[in-house]
Formats: structure tokens, C-alpha cells, sequence
């Protein structure tokens, strides 16, 4: 049995696959129609969750037949089965260069290094599998450098792990048993083994409708270099959007960032602090098929600290098991920039950990989501390591949520190279919830909110739930309200306070309504759990579970927020006031408190595109008290349910 997986995309991907499939034809004839002979070939493989994530071929070879006919290298190696990964480099000679068996390619002016690249693969997939194989058993797993432009004499002499144009099934074999040491290459003797962890890879993640408008909505070309004044000076100009919660700001950066990569064939990286949100973006790009190869064109989501942590390990100022890095996080930014200022950290040196990491830290274009609440030693140090001009920011206005001084990303920055685009309009909340969530806003008196609701987006309802928040009776309703027009599990978003994540038989973090949806045999996406948080759910039929704290930049058709009233008690007990804000000459500090609970309540408030759905515990509690005000003067536009 032979099989390409995956649809001929004109990809150099796919292109190389087909060409694999082709010579393992002309050696094995009846490899089509066998039961005994086995090569599966997944061009263009996403490992969700791991670094790197994007892979170019994925190879599963074995052989059933007797000994005497299995495949031999030219030492007499006898080759049953293996598992390979393939990185595919179809540049030329003027940009290709090697130290060694070490492989580099250029790229925009850039080195990059490809055997780098293709060892962190292998053990991506090796990760990946462990992760999601039953057994959690991972296969022998080799990784090759596949070169199809570059002639074999022009390979290094040495050995290595590259192979050049024209390849045949041999020189694949003669690789495999080059890199293993064994005399016999098996790598998996069971045939459901085998089967078992191609299926992982087989599995195709499925859009719902929703998320098929999002794409849509992603893939939107929004820069048109001849109306648009930031559109021609995109790379030349930093460039702020600027709009409050639920205007559309992540989307406009992810917009311009996916045309940034379709049109240019630029690197394109977007950094955010907000794990859930690194994971809602990664699905939607690998539903699209938009991947991120050294060397190539490329997009990619990360938190910033992530990023940073990057950055310190390939400059050498801490260790890659670093303990406590968060804790010491601030000490280690200010350190490397206190560095490369003083010249401990050259050009040169930062140069170098590009091109050795270039899948990580090579970009032509950073996207800064939310950067209303980075620290001033976010944007240094990053501005030390990247030209300002290729920054594109999103600002949330009054949106603070870090506890961080107000930043001035424009400082230094002369008005001629940059320039500010408003966002003012909602593009997410339908007109009719648009309107109430200003209501809400109003009546809290929280100053200066204006968002505009598109009043041909009609509709939106907000329902507002008292008692057990864990009815069943709600929840099918909300089971309900999810199959409406269509619409799946994965289309809802369900927010929960700390006090409703609570730790499993088996000590991960577990939301109290993701342990009731077990119960009730339904599937779950439960982010509070950290290690979730990093992966995106992989099937529709998953409804999605989110701290507040993680629901920024998140969306759904229908919002949940269990126990409101608690959420904005426990923000405004455990305020995160800047120390600039403590230091003005009138500050109060219950007044500062009650303000950042307000700005926060609004964020999960904004999260909703058709139904919006509050739960409160104490009908007497502040929210609660808000929302019955509204209630009696918008009956038609807030819904009072109750259940005991």
C-alpha cells in the first residue's frame, strides 16, 4: 500500500512527496496494491504543541515480506521499517552553503540553519507522538535534509544527513541505515503499532462553520497600497491599530500579517502574553494550511515569554532548563538588555542566534497584540533585537490588565515613521448586544467607552442566569442554543473564575464544568489545565473552557460566563495597580481597585459574536445588582432565567 496523504497543493512539499513515491514504485512495482508493503507520506505535518511545529514530509516505510526480499543498503543492511522526517530546501546554489555536514541556506539576506531546523523536528514528532499514541510510545524516528536543487557532487564529502537532486529509493535506504546503527532497521515489527501512529498523523482537523467565516475573515486582503497611506509604507513606517475590546484589533493584526505572507512571502510572527489566544490562532492557521519553514515564508503565534526565553537561551545568558525563569523574568530582560547595550552582546552575536534558530527568531515582521500592557522592557529589548519599522502593534486603549505603566511605543519614534490607524467600530458583537454591552458599560460609569455597533449585524441577545450554574436543565438549553444554524461545540466559549478550577484524580487543573460535561459524556477543550493551554482543540464536538484571565482576543457565537459577580470580586481584591498610578496625588485606593475590576468585567463582556450568557451567584452582589437594573429597564433586550 502506498499512499500521499494530503491534496496536491503545488506545494515543494507535496511535490517532493510524490517524487518519493515515485522511485519506491520503480523499486518495489506492486507496492500500490500490496498488503505486506507499507509507505505512507505526509507532506506538510503540524506537531500541535511543539517546536518546531511545522515538518515538510513525514515518512512511515515497512516491509511484511519475507527477510530474503526486504530492501538492503550497500553494507548489507537489511531495511524492515522506519519512521523519517524530511526537510525540504528547494534553493539554489548561490544560497545554499555547508560547514561540515552542517547545511545553511539564505534567506532575504538571511543565514539559516537547516540542520538545526531538521534535528528539532525529529523530536517534535517524537514528542507528538508520545503525547497522542495510546501506549505513549514513540518509533525510532531519523531525520534527513533533502536538497532537490542541488546537484550530489556538491554535497559535503563527510558523512551526513543530506540528500541531493534526483534522489532514488536507494539513496533514501543508504541514509537510513547510514544514521542507525543497528544491522537490522525495524522499526515497527506489530502492524497495529504501525497503524496506530499513522492514524495520528491521518487525522484531519475539521472546521465548523464559524470558524470557516474566520478564515474567511483572516485571509480578508485589508492593505491596498494604492488608497492606504500605512499599506505603502508598510516595513518603512511602524504602524499602531488602536480600538477597545471587541473592535477587531487581533483580527485586523492577523489580517494584515496573513497578506503580509501570502503577498510578500515574508516571516511574520505575532506575539501576545495570552496562551489560549496563541492556541485559537495556531488552529485557524493550521486549518488554513499556513505553516512556518526555515528558510521560507512563514507565520507563527508565541507568547512573548516564550519568545524571550528563546532570545536568552541562544544569546547565552540563561541555561534552556533555567529554573524559575518566570520569577526571575524581569531580572533576566533587564540583564540582556543592560548586555547589548554595554556591547557584552554584539551584532554579531545576535546575528549568529538568528541564523542557528532562524525557525524562531528569524522574522521580517513582528505583530504586537495587546501591547497596551507590555512593560517598557518588553518593547527595548525587542526593539534591541528588531528594526522598529517592521513592528505592527495592536493597542487596546484603556484595556490594562498587567499592572504595568502605560508604555509610549512611539518613544524615539518621529511622527514620519509611524502612523496610527482607529478601529471604532465593533466587528465581533451583533448591533442589538453591542448596544447592551454599552448599557452595561454606562451603568457601571465606566468613562469614555464608545463602541460602535454595525447596525446591519441586527440581532444579539444577553440572558442572565441566577442559582445552579451547573444545572443540567441550563445546559441543555446551552447544548441547544450551540446546534443553532448549524453551529458546533467549538463555536461556544465558557469562562470560569479561579474558585471553579479545582485538580483531577491525577493532579491536573480541571474547570468544575468541564468535570460535569465528562459526566454527561460530552468533550471538552479544558484550558485551564497549562498543558491544554498550549495545544487547540482538535475536533469540533469540543466545547472550549477558559479562565478569564485567558479570554482576551478569544471568541464565540455563545459566550458563557459562569459566576460573573465572583470574578469581578476577586479582581477587585486582587487588583494589579502600577506603582506610577499609586504614586498620583489623588489616589484611592478601594476607588483604584473597583476601576480595574470594571476595565477587566468588560473583556469577557466583549468575547460574544451572537448570545451572551451571565451567570451570577448572588443576585445582590454588585454585577447582579447592574444587571437588574438593566433588566427592568431593557426587558427586551436582557433575558432573567433562573435555576435551583
Amino acid at each position: 500500500m502506498l499512499v500521499v496523504h494530503g491534496k496536491d497543493n503545488n506545494s515543494n512539499e507535496y511535490a517532493a512527496a510524490t517524487e518519493l513515491a515515485t522511485a519506491a514504485r520503480q523499486v518495489m512495482p506492486e507496492i500500490d496494491d500490496s498488503r505486506e508493503i507499507f509507505l505512507e507520506l505526509f507532506p506538510n505535518v503540524q506537531c500541535f504543541g511543539q517546536k518546531p511545529q511545522d515538518v515538510d514530509l513525514l515518512v512511515f516505510f515497512a516491509d511484511y515480506r519475507h527477510s530474503d526480499k526486504l530492501n538492503r543498503s550497500t553494507e548489507g543492511k537489511v531495511v524492515h521499517s522506519f519512521c523519517i522526517t524530511v526537510e525540504v530546501k528547494s534553493h539554489f546554489l548561490d544560497s545554499v552553503y555547508f560547514t561540515g555536514p552542517r547545511c545553511y541556506v539564505k534567506y532575504n539576506g538571511q543565514d539559516h540553519d537547516v540542520t538545526t531546523q531538521s534535528e528539532g523536528q525529529k523530536y517534535s514528532v517524537k514528542k507528538y507522538i508520545e503525547r497522542n499514541a495510546h501506549n505513549k510510545k514513540s518509533p525510532w524516528i531519523t531525520n534527513l535534509i533533502w536538497l532537490p536543487n542541488i546537484p550530489p557532487n556538491h554535497l559535503p564529502k563527510v558523512e551526513s544527513n543530506l540528500i541531493g537532486s534526483e534522489p532514488s529509493w536507494a539513496n533514501f535506504i543508504e541514509k537510513v541505515t547510514l544514521l542507525n546503527e543497528r544491522h537490522r532497521v525495524e522499526t515497527f515489527s506489530s502492524r497495529p503499532y504501525r497503524s496506530s501512529i499513522t492514524e495520528i498523523f491521518s487525522k484531519r482537523i475539521e472546521a465548523s462553520k464559524i470558524e470557516r467565516k474566520r478564515i474567511e475573515a483572516i485571509t480578508k486582503d485589508v492593505l491596498n497600497r494604492d488608497r492606504q497611506k500605512y499599506a505603502k509604507s508598510l516595513g518603512q513606517q511602524f504602524l499602531i491599530i488602536r480600538g477597545r475590546g471587541g473592535t477587531g484589533k487581533t483580527v485586523r493584526l492577523i489580517q494584515i500579517g496573513t497578506q503580509i505572507y501570502n503577498e510578500l512571502g515574508s516571516r511574520v510572527v505575532l506575539l501576545t502574553y495570552n496562551r489560549a489566544l496563541v492556541a485559537d490562532i495556531k488552529r485557524l492557521l493550521a486549518i488554513r494550511g499556513i505553516t512556518n519553514s526555515v528558510g521560507e515564508r512563514g507565520m507563527a503565534v508565541k507568547t512573548i515569554h516564550s519568545f524571550v526565553h528563546q532570545w536568552l537561551v541562544s544569546l547565552g545568558i540563561i541555561g534552556k532548563k533555567s529554573e524559575y525563569f518566570l520569577d526571575k523574568y524581569e531580572d533576566y530582560k533587564q540583564e540582556a538588555i543592560q548586555f547589548i547595550k554595554e556591547g557584552g552582546i554584539s551584532q554579531q552575536d545576535i546575528s549568529e542566534a538568528r541564523t542557528k534558530h532562524s525557525g524562531d527568531l528569524s522574522w521580517d515582521f513582528l505583530l504586537i497584540d495587546e501591547s497596551q500592557d507590555w512593560p517598557e522592557s518588553e518593547r527595548d529589548l525587542l526593539y534591541l533585537l528588531y528594526d522598529y519599522k517592521k513592528f505592527i502593534i495592536a493597542d487596546g486603549v484603556d484595556q490594562f490588565v498587567r499592572g504595568v505603566e502605560k508604555i509610549n511605543w512611539r518613544d524615539n519614534i518621529s511622527t514620519s515613521n509611524s502612523q496610527i490607524v482607529s478601529l471604532t467600530k465593533s466587528l465581533r458583537l451583533k448591533a442589538s448586544l453591542c448596544q447592551t454591552v454599552n448599557g452595561i458599560a454606562k451603568e457601571i460609569e465606566l468613562p469614555e467607552w464608545n463602541l460602535e455597533p454595525q447596525l446591519e449585524s441586527y440581532g444579539g441577545k444577553v440572558y442572565v442566569v441566577t442559582g445552579d450554574g451547573l444545572s443540567e436543565k441550563l445546559h441543555q438549553r446551552i447544548f441547544l442554543t450551540s446546534q443553532d444554524k448549524d453551529n458546533k461545540p467549538v463555536d461556544m466559549l465558557f469562562c470560569v473564575p479561579p474558585s471553579w478550577v479545582t485538580r483531577d484524580a491525577k493532579g491536573h487543573r480541571q474547570s468544575d464544568v468541564a468535570r460535569k460535561y465528562c459526566e454527561w459524556g460530552k468533550e471538552v477543550w479544558d484550558a485551564v489545565d497549562p498543558e491544554l493551554r498550549d495545544e487547540y482543540p482538535t475536533d469540533v464536538e469540543q466545547f472550549r473552557i477558559v479562565q478569564y484571565e485567558s479570554c482576551r482576543g478569544l471568541e464565540g457565537w455563545v459566550v458563557v460566563c459562569f459566576a460573573l459577580d465572583e470574578f469581578f470580586e476577586f479582581k477587585k481584591t486582587n487588583a494589579d495597580i502600577s506603582d506610577g498610578a499609586r504614586s498620583e496625588m489623588f489616589f484611592e485606593e478601594e476607588s483604584a481597585r473597583i476601576e480595574y475590576a470594571k476595565r477587566w468585567l468588560m473583556i469577557p463582556l466583549t468575547r460574544a459574536i451572537d448570545t451572551l450568557i451571565i451567570h451570577i451567584k448572588e443576585p445582590n452582589s454588585y454585577v447582579g445588582r447592574v444587571l437588574k437594573a438593566l433588566h427592568s429597564k431593557h426587558p427586551d433586550k436582557i433575558g432573567w432565567l433562573s435555576y435551583e
